[in-house]
């Protein structure tokens, strides 16, 4: 797993173009800390800010308190992540703000147990310092 998003100011892209293409990256290295279940991977990809929000299945989360002991329980329970990121669409907000929507499927593995989840994915990504991170997260997916 490469490390998370650490593009320096100097390097980092003000233009659209950029911006998309780093944004994307971000997603990519989401989705594959997700996959080596890394906790350390994932809580690069955060602000790590009382405003951060996630809302899964209708279950809202806020600070990054919270969200972290979910991430850490999710990944600790789970024998297997796999998480497919279809046709994400980015949009820029000026050059240190962009919000992503796409198709998700994520399955979760526990002992002989797999749950499967099919929906659609929101991330607010916000450039600071370190690179791109994750402001606000929204996944809804249809039952079974």
């Amino acid at each position: 797993m490469p490390a998370a998003a650490q593009i320096p100011q100097a390097q980092a892209s003000d233009s659209p173009a950029g911006v998309l293409a780093e944004v994307k990256g971000t997603i990519e290295q989401w989705r594959q800390a997700y996959e080596i279940r890394s906790m350390d991977a994932l809580a690069r990809l955060y602000a790590h800010e009382a405003g951060l929000t996630v809302v899964t299945d209708g279950t809202l989360q806020v600070g990054w308190v919270s969200i972290e002991a979910a991430l850490d329980a999710r990944i600790a329970r789970a024998t297997a992540i796999r998480v497919r990121i279809k046709d994400p669409q980015v949009t820029a907000l000026g050059p240190a703000a962009a919000v992503a929507t796409a198709a998700m499927a994520r399955e979760i593995t526990k002992g002989a147990t797999t749950a499967a989840e099919n929906g659609v994915v929101t991330l607010v990504l916000r450039r600071d310092d370190a690179g791109w991170v994750i402001v606000a997260e929204h996944y809804s997916y249809r039952r079974p």
